[in-house]
């Protein structure tokens, strides 16, 4: 749909394909998790958070509050439309 086409937009720029890979496409780095299936997980941040699509949004935005000495930075940056749609994007990859 339309929201995740956008996330996964976002995901592009936003500098996500640095650290992390999704398998086929061409987000190919190991700094970060493989992002693959995030969606199917039933937890995220290494089991801090449960997976939803709130938590997705919390998890990125404020990865550094949530769980302290995480490496991934925050991305309070983000406009709040397009934290939504990358969380939409996460939550579609099953």
């Amino acid at each position: 749909d339309a929201l995740t086409t956008r996330g996964e937009t976002v995901f592009r720029a936003s500098g996500c394909t640095a650290c992390h890979t999704v398998r086929g496409t061409d987000a190919m780095a190991q700094i970060g998790p493989d992002l693959t299936h995030v969606g199917s997980r039933s937890h995220i941040g290494a089991a801090t958070l449960t997976n939803a699509r709130e938590t997705l949004m919390q998890w990125i935005a404020q990865a550094d509050r949530v769980k302290p000495g995480v490496h991934m930075p925050a991305f309070r940056a983000l406009a709040s439309d397009d934290l939504t749609a990358l969380a939409a994007y996460l939550g579609s990859l099953q």
